[in-house]
């Protein structure tokens, strides 16, 4: 026996057989050619790009009758960056003056986007690296033949072991014997993970060196819920995880039944649940388990799949319109645009910065950009035309960048009231609270501000001064270090005052352990991926808020973060 640790990125739990899918490695070589070899070669080069394209076109349509239009809309983004001319023209370009073969030229050229991507300060980015991993080794395969062993699905309840799966892989696997997954590369924010959550096919991503040990056709084991993988479990294991998964199974369903009811505490304080949406596709599962809106919307998504061109305001608008509607009568908050200065798709993005954690990103961006900015700003106030949207200014750091902010949006108000479009004139504006700086002075923004989201993910990482994906410090990333929960304190303490909400949108509003803590610091809305939606609103029915309370305030005089663990274990 042996087990695994990873990432539970979809819930549930899958038993069955190992099927390991290999994914083998393309040699690239740099071959140089004569003057004459040039145009052959990049013909070569725009065939496989073509090639690719209507392999994917191809893909989309066999996976529509099992996903949504916004899922399959991945499909069209790879698509969209592969026709965009640029690409075609920067290999093609290097064939020409390197005179070098089409092969080297690609991969030359795509590990510009990669490397771009990876040094991204955002998770989310730094996953779309995977995607263009995944269409570069598409053109390879058109290039130079297969790389990847075809899948034989052979037998019942089989278990897929590999390093990667794509999104197009993933999708197909509803319709076949496979009733799990693990990985030994991917995040919870990876196209996969999505896909697999919407299919509901229990996985587990991140699992390191998991490539060492598989093999087929051995017993298998993969817990969804906790991010085990047990290789060849012993039948008292098995045994066991076949008991998990019937109870996870009651347990499930107990709780489905009660999505539409409220999350409330035995002494009745109420805490408003919400999703955190990446896609319009996620609006059904949301609601399905009883999400109470979005509590983000990060509209990020929208910029990827326009690629390579930016959105336009329609376009804006037409996605947020229909994310108004589709939560209606629940409110939905639109974050502005949340990117860094790396160069992605785009070229008003082309800006390299030596630690972009720390550079232009976010609200500092869209302020230097307000040809950029303006557009998603009128785009927003035109979907809020039936009163529940929301804004959200991310990255804050200064009063004076809150003030730009929203003077900027009180002009896009006097344009679209010049034209004659209606909208919401009340439209709720708030901000994201990430730097400790805001944290701190969170007094001198409540008057100003209809609502504060904490966002405890980057918080935690600017205030303890840890790169949250640097494995070498990860351990040290605590938010229930004393001083993550006074930052919190300070932002609701000043927010009651003024009678504002605060709102924690980070893991730590999806974590049991944290729960208690938050609605005892004086939390009341708690947002998050739909999949943990059911567990967090079942967490809140059993909790007293005069007991969270009470505790919040002792941990809050805690030495470490071990001595508030212990407090919230009570």
């Amino acid at each position: 026996m042996m087990r695994l640790h990873g990432t539970a990125v979809s819930p549930g739990i899958a038993i069955g057989t190992s099927q390991v899918v290999l994914a083998h490695e393309i040699p690239v070589v740099k071959v140089s050619l004569s003057e004459e070899a040039v145009p052959g070669e990049v013909e070569r080069m725009t065939a496989a790009l073509s090639a690719t394209v209507s392999e994917i076109e191809a893909q989309k349509e066999q996976a529509r009758p099992r996903l949504s239009e916004e899922l399959l809309a991945i499909f069209d983004a790879h698509a969209i960056l592969l026709k965009d001319p640029s690409l075609l023209r920067g290999a093609c370009d290097r064939i020409r003056t390197e005179r070098v073969n089409a092969e080297y030229a690609l991969q030359e050229t795509m590990q510009v986007l990669i490397k771009a991507l990876l040094a991204s300060d955002d998770p989310y980015f730094q996953d779309r690296s995977a995607d263009v991993e995944d269409l570069q080794r598409r053109i390879l395969i058109h290039l130079s033949g297969p790389s990847r062993e075809s899948a034989a699905w052979s037998g019942d309840n089989l278990v897929i072991l590999a390093d990667t799966l794509t999104p197009s892989e993933t999708g197909t696997l509803h319709e076949s014997p496979v009733v799990g997954f693990a990985t030994e590369r991917g995040a919870r924010t990876s196209h996969t993970a999505i896909i697999a959550r919407s299919l509901e096919i229990p996985a587990v991503v991140g699992v390191k060196g998991l490539m060492d040990l598989a093999d087929s056709r051995r017993p298998v084991i993969v817990d969804g819920l906790n991010g085990d993988v047990i290789l060849d479990p012993t039948p008292e294991e098995t045994e066991e995880y076949r008991s998990r998964a019937e109870a996870f199974s009651r347990h499930r369903a107990r709780i489905l039944a009660k999505a539409r009811e409220e999350a409330r505490t035995v002494d009745g304080h109420r805490i408003l649940v919400t999703a955190n949406v990446d896609l319009l596709d996620e609006i059904e599962t949301a609601l399905s388990v009883g999400a109470s809106g979005a509590g983000l919307y990060r509209s990020e998504f929208l910029f990827l799949t326009c690629s390579p061109a930016l959105p336009t305001e329609e376009q804006h608008m037409e996605t947020y319109l229909r994310l108004a509607e589709g939560f209606f009568p629940h409110k939905v908050v639109i974050r502005t645009l949340d990117l860094g200065g790396e160069k992605y798709f785009h070229s008003v993005l082309d800006r390299t910065e030596r630690n972009p954690v720390l550079g232009v990103r976010a609200i500092r961006f869209c302020l230097k950009h307000p040809e950029l900015f303006k557009p998603q700003l009128r785009a927003i106030l035109r979907a809020s035309r039936r009163k529940n949207v929301a804004v959200l200014f991310p990255m804050i750091t200064t009063f004076e960048e809150f003030q730009q902010a929203a003077a900027l949006l009180e002009e896009c108000k006097r344009e679209l009231r010049e034209a004659g479009d209606e909208f919401d004139e009340a439209l709720p504006v708030g901000i994201m609270v990430e730097v400790p700086s805001v944290a701190l002075t969170a007094a001198a923004f409540a008057p100003h501000v209809d609502f504060f989201s904490i966002g405890t993910n980057d918080l935690i990482q600017y205030l303890l001064a840890i790169d949250r994906n640097n494995d070498a410090v990860a351990h040290l990333y605590d938010p229930m270090h004393p001083a993550v929960l006074k930052c919190i304190a300070s932002v609701c303490d000043a927010a009651a005052s003024a009678g504002k909400p605060v709102s924690v949108c980070g893991e730590a509003a999806a974590d049991p352990a944290m729960v208690p803590l938050l609605v005892g610091l004086g939390v009341e809305e708690l947002s998050m991926t739909p999949s943990s939606i059911l567990e967090v609103k079942e967490r809140v029915r059993g909790l007293s808020y005069r007991t969270c309370h009470r505790m919040a305030r002792k941990a809050l005089r805690a030495r470490t973060g071990a001595e508030v663990a212990g407090l919230a274990a009570e």
